[in-house]
């Protein structure tokens, strides 16, 4: 399990989160960034990451870009959602970069603050996480503020 303090939050992605998102690491100049929403649940200040969904045949991508299909994404929440009896809820979103240390685009930081104005929230923030070849970035928006944080990894 990892654990990122970003604020007054600690988040916890477990260790099967990471393995799955590790999978999609573009280390190849051939891979697409490949992306999909982060799930979980909240116990106080504590943000356990414990699910993701996968990229999709519905979704678009290119080496430097991904797009989710947000139909399909909503019923990934929707399912875990119920199949949790309302414990596992929407929490963020995912996606590669293909370079080590990986730092959000504009495109990044326009699509999170979209999600978090414009959507129903169980939460009062949204995680964005973008991972690189050598390590992530992870951004709690909660209302006015960005907190953010890139991380190598060994």
């Amino acid at each position: 399990m990892r654990v990122t303090h970003i604020g007054n939050y600690k988040i916890y992605f477990t260790h099967d989160v990471l393995l799955l998102i590790a999978k999609f690491k573009q280390i190849s100049s051939k891979q697409n960034e490949a992306g999909g929403v982060l799930l979980g649940q909240v116990k106080n200040n504590n943000i356990y990451i414990t699910r993701i969904s996968f990229p999709s045949s519905h979704d678009k991508s290119s080496r430097y870009s991904f797009s989710r299909n947000k139909k399909f994404a909503q019923a990934i929440i929707d399912f875990e959602f119920y199949n949790s009896n309302k414990r596992t809820i929407y929490l963020g979103e995912w996606h590669t970069h293909p370079e080590e240390l990986p730092t959000p685009s504009n495109t990044d930081r326009k699509m999170i603050k979209d999600q978090f104005s414009k959507n129903i929230l169980s939460e009062p923030f949204l995680l964005q996480y973008i991972q690189g070849t050598k390590g992530f970035y992870l951004a709690l928006i909660e209302s006015g503020s960005i907190n953010e944080v890139k991380i190598k990894e060994d």
